[in-house]
């Protein structure tokens, strides 16, 4: 009972005293294995800090009900108030709860693309396209093999893709009013006219023209401007008309760079 006594009596004082006096707060940081170090702690009524130590350890001058603030990179910041027996004790352990980040959901979303940078941008939404990726791919298409890929055996559902069409001089017959038809002309069967179907592939030419750019037949196949359409039109017998109404983009332009090397030998 006189120890105790005595205990309160020592107590009684060194609280008062602390309270209007700033003592070194001692204290150690851990979290539920080992000690942590380079915890930033601040007190927030001075506005003084200090980092804690290999050890886990740190002093900082505080009095009764300041409040310290601790905090590191990947544990919870915490907050505590001083108290009058932390500064009876030799060592204030303090204990850090790790972070625990939540990563929001990530959506992939496919994109047709043709391997050619200027097709690619008017084709593909500003907000998921991507410059980089686009511009890799079209390294890549110019890094491929024309030989090999103009000796690779072409599969039964790609036969249709090699059959020959009719080859015709361009604009020869523009705006020619006559129709071919077969059978009776009693039958009220439907049938295109031959300057229909020339007015729709020219259509599509242009097309296909714009889709590239000038840039792609004059930098990417040395062609000459004033060959391009030209070029296009010797390139018809090879079905890049049916290739870019079946949106295949990245053969049609494989078959335009294998047909430019014999193009230009001409």
């Amino acid at each position: 009972m006189p120890k105790k006594l005595l205990y309160i009596f020592i107590l009684i004082p060194l609280s008062i005293y602390s309270q209007k006096q700033a003592s070194i707060f001692k204290g150690k940081t851990i979290d539920s294995t080992t000690v942590v170090k380079d915890v930033h702690i601040i007190n927030l009524n001075t506005k003084a800090g200090t980092f804690s130590l290999e050890n886990g350890k740190f002093q900082i001058k505080a009095k009764v009900n300041d409040t310290l603030q601790l905090s590191s990179i990947g544990y919870q910041t915490k907050k505590m108030i001083v108290k009058a027996y932390h500064f009876i004790e030799k060592e204030n352990l303090i204990e850090v709860k790790e972070a625990i980040y939540n990563l929001d959901e990530i959506v992939y979303k496919r994109t047709n693309l043709t391997g050619f940078l200027a097709a690619d941008i008017k084709q593909t939404p500003k907000k998921n396209y991507k410059e980089k990726a686009v511009a890799d791919l079209l390294i890549g298409i110019k890094n491929l093999d024309l030989k090999e890929i103009a000796n690779m055996k072409v599969s039964l559902s790609e036969a249709h893709l090699i059959k020959p069409t009719k080859l015709r001089l361009p604009n020869t017959f523009e705006g020619v009013g006559f129709s071919f038809g077969v059978g009776n002309s009693n039958k009220k069967k439907k049938k295109k006219n031959f300057s229909d179907v020339l007015d729709e592939e020219d259509k599509i030419v242009k097309k296909i023209y714009n889709l590239l750019g000038e840039d792609f037949f004059k930098n990417d196949l040395n062609i000459k401007k004033e060959q391009h359409t030209l070029f296009i039109n010797y390139c018809l017998n090879k079905n890049i008309i049916q290739l870019y109404k079946d949106k295949k983009m990245l053969k049609l332009i494989t078959i335009l760079k294998i047909e430019s090397l014999e193009f230009l030998k001409h």
